[in-house]
């Protein structure tokens, strides 16, 4: 029998002090023994030479080990009826029918990838390791014994678990919706063309509400935020945005300079507060968010190979958000939630979430509305209303960018008319153009004949 590593260096650093080669001190700090120690293998050497350092119980079985198929049906009793048990629990119900020691079983458990569901991270991250390259073997093979089985089961049952157990809350005091922040990115995100991400991140839950995509930073981008939080979530209790003009007319001598935008009236409209802040810590919520958009978005969009405008919207939203959200948003607690339960169907927000300007009728019952005149219809029997001049009415400009008028709180579509006038005046021309111009001839008495009639005779 051959001395291993350990027992190898005892018998040289021995074989050096009896030759006197090296002193028994030295020996004390190599092998880090007592002189006791160095004395007893001193004299280990003299009488029994090598062999005397190879250690008695090597080769030999363990009197204390405990029998295979004990270890086994332990852990099949602790994989079919109690899984959910702990370690200390489930030793305490098998302590007396079997003779085995807890550290015995502890450690077999360890060796044969069972933990128990108090293990730390240090072992759950090993543990899921080890599981995750069983469960890949087995699918390869399509093989396996019903031990394995049995431990990727509970493996998979503790994975579903602990995702339930350790549900992520909001550690602020902010609820669901109570402020839902606003802003606008530039940055080229797909493509070769600089784009502004349009985004809405609330700020209790830090979840995306949505994102947009648009070429420029546009009140239609902030419209189509504020839709699909509606249709998705609710109505907010407040948005907090910057002070750009589709929030904020810094210009305007109202007190309230929010009502005065488009997007001010609409949240006035829907009872949402509006903040603006010239501040980004005032909305570092969605800040941050960009952030991490730029850090992820700009790559995966390139992956995908996605240069489009409408593709990059539509992986945005039904790919990279979702995504995102569950990775790092909180939860929604619906009994502190803010959010108010939205009532409006599709078709009355299609006019509420609109640009709105204010016109006058005409004579002809026409609204004029960026160069091109347009009359009422009602929009369920197609016929044609007509208001006496100069009533007031409001140019509606839906969100599925339908034109839509207000009059006397009713709605009607409006439908483009071609102006008259301009026809008459082209059709003349035409005709002025076709008819045939005949050639003056001046009679033989006319002053300026007998003139030139004298200058020739001359």
């Amino acid at each position: 029998m051959e001395l291993n590593e350990k027992e190898q260096k005892k018998y040289e650093t021995i074989e050096k002090v009896v030759n006197n080669e090296i002193t028994k001190k030295e020996a004390k700090g190599i092998l880090n023994l007592s002189g006791k120690q160095i004395n007893r293998l001193i004299n280990v050497f003299n009488t029994e030479g090598k062999e005397g350092f190879i250690h008695k119980n090597r080769g030999k079985t363990n009197v204390n080990k405990k029998d295979l198929n004990i270890i086994k049906e332990i852990e099949e009793l602790y994989l079919t009826e109690y899984f959910d048990y702990n370690f200390e629990a489930f030793y305490e119900v098998i302590e007396e029918e079997y003779n085995i020691s807890y550290s015995t079983m502890y450690r077999a458990f360890l060796e044969d990838d069972i933990i128990s569901p108090l293990a730390g991270k240090k072992i759950n991250k090993l543990y899921n390791k080890r599981m995750e390259e069983a469960i890949s073997k087995t699918s390869e093979n399509e093989k396996s014994d019903d031990l394995l089985t049995s431990k990727i089961e509970l493996y998979k049952t503790r994975k579903i678990e602990s995702e339930r157990a350790y549900i992520r809350k909001s550690s602020n005091l902010y609820s669901f919706g109570q402020e839902v922040q606003l802003d606008a990115c530039f940055k080229i995100w797909f493509g070769d063309i600089v784009s502004a991400l349009h985004l809405a991140v609330d700020k209790a839950t830090k979840k995306v509400l949505f994102g947009w995509f648009e070429y420029e930073e546009l009140t239609r981008g902030y419209f189509i935020l504020l839709y699909h939080i509606i249709i998705n979530y609710g109505i907010p209790e407040k948005i907090k945005a910057d002070n750009r003009s589709s929030f904020s007319a810094n210009n305007s001598k109202q007190k309230n300079k929010f009502n005065t935008t488009q997007f001010g009236e609409i949240c006035n409209y829907l009872g949402i507060l509006l903040e603006t802040s010239s501040n980004p810590v005032s909305k570092a919520n969605v800040e941050r968010e960009h952030g991490t958009f730029k850090n992820r978005l700009i790559a995966e969009l390139r992956h995908e190979k996605i240069t489009e405008i409408d593709e990059a919207n539509r992986y945005l939203n039904e790919v990279f958000i979702p995504k995102m959200n569950k990775k790092f948003s909180y939860d929604i607690d619906e009994k502190s939630s803010k959010m108010r339960k939205n009532d409006y169907t599709e078709e009355q927000l299609n006019l509420i979430i609109s640009e709105k300007y204010k016109r006058i009728i005409d004579n002809a019952s026409t609204i004029s509305f960026l160069g091109k005149y347009y009359i009422p219809i009602d929009a369920e029997t197609g016929e044609i209303m007509t208001y006496k001049n100069k009533t007031k009415c409001k140019v509606i400009v839906a969100y599925n960018s339908e034109y839509w008028c207000e009059i006397e709180n009713n709605y009607y579509i409006l439908h483009e008319v071609v102006k008259r006038a301009k026809i008459e005046k082209s059709k003349e021309r035409e005709i002025k153009k076709e008819k045939e111009r005949t050639k003056y001839i001046p009679p033989a008495n006319h002053p300026w004949r007998k003139d030139m009639k004298k200058f020739f005779n001359k």
